[in-house]
């Protein structure tokens, strides 16, 4: 798979100037602007103006994007596919067993067999808007997933693309746990994110220099810019912005397929445009008296490992929970929104 433009590596730049000469040149003043900066993201919605998580209409924030795409899983002797409108079971021969349209619905789903039946339902009713939404803080998503009908087909229908595949065994060395249990996840990507990274001061001054004293003439930001997907962060501690906190997160959550996981999750990217921030949505799909809910929580690693890097767990807790008043929706994103252009942090 191709990079993601956010995991370009770090160079010696052709006009010269080192990683150190860039921050000399940076200057403690804009250091200082670049600490107010991230003081200021911290501030809370309900605080000073707008509406937080827990206040803000998140419903048609959420429902805007969400939208199935295709995908193939193996399941037990036999193949199942999904091309965006049609459903095709083949079995251990390759031979199609059977073949449904998403989009007729003349055609009765509950004549189809498991696991058809069930996903060609759930997916009309996605294309059709006809689903609920239900968001909860962290623990509660998983408590109240531990009592439900799990649904990993299509969750596999609703993790969007453009996203890296690390292998599970990359991320248990980097989490301690594998992706199998989202739940353990959760924790486990705080502590390697703790350990492994920090924000990146160098790309923050040097970018905030390139764009506000040198109008963009000098290239500064891509010098300091160092690798930060999980192969990478393995071999020591690199700078990172939010936004690769919540794109490695979610290649870590989708990094094995829904089926094998023990609650099926689905990643999405949160924007926070007032913040300039971005940051994990978190879901899953239940059906209950027959209809189709997304269960979806919020995490932030980017506050996680800022709060552990300076010690200060002890003042604003852990900082992974994001279904709080220190965070807001304004877009919600299932796909991969800075594959082509991560222009924001």
């Amino acid at each position: 798979m191709k990079d993601d433009t956010d995991d370009r590596s770090t160079s010696t730049p052709p006009s010269g100037l080192t990683r150190r000469q860039v921050l000399k040149l940076a200057g403690s003043g804009v250091a200082g602007a670049g600490a107010a900066k991230v003081g200021y993201e911290y501030t809370g919605f309900g605080h000073l103006t707008g509406t937080n998580l827990t206040e803000q209409r998140l419903e048609p924030v959420a429902r805007r994007r969400l939208a199935p795409t295709s995908f193939t899983l193996r399941l037990s002797g036999s193949r199942l596919a999904f091309d965006g409108e049609t459903v095709e079971l083949r079995d251990e021969t390759g031979a199609r067993t059977a073949t449904v349209s998403v989009t007729d619905a003349g055609e009765d789903p509950t004549r189809l067999a498991e696991p058809l039946s069930g996903l060609v339902a759930d997916l009309r009713a996605v294309e059709r808007g006809d689903i609920a939404f239900e968001f909860v803080g962290v623990d509660a998503f998983f408590d109240r997933l531990a009592d439900a009908t799990p649904r990993p087909l299509t969750v596999a229908a609703l993790r969007g693309g453009r996203y890296r595949r690390p292998s599970p065994e990359t991320v248990r060395r980097f989490a301690g746990v594998g992706p199998r249990d989202p739940a353990a996840l959760v924790d486990g990507l705080a502590e390697g994110f703790g350990e492994r990274t920090h924000f990146d001061y160098a790309r923050y001054v040097a970018g905030t220099v390139q764009r506000y004293l040198l109008l963009g003439a000098v290239p500064l930001k891509r010098h300091v810019h160092e690798p930060t997907h999980l192969d990478a962060l393995l071999d020591g501690s690199s700078g990172m912005y939010c936004y690769e906190y919540a794109l490695r997160s979610i290649e870590a959550f989708q990094a094995v397929p829904p089926h094998r996981q023990s609650i099926p999750v689905f990643g999405a990217i949160v924007r926070d445009d007032r913040h300039d921030h971005a940051y994990t949505g978190l879901a899953s799909v239940v059906r209950g008296d027959g209809n189709v809910r997304v269960l979806m929580t919020f995490v932030d690693y980017f506050y996680s490992t800022l709060f552990d890097n300076f010690r200060l767990e002890w003042a604003f807790g852990d900082g992974i929970d994001a279904y709080d008043g220190h965070h807001h929706a304004t877009s919600i994103h299932y796909r991969n929104p800075y594959r082509r252009s991560p222009s924001r942090r």
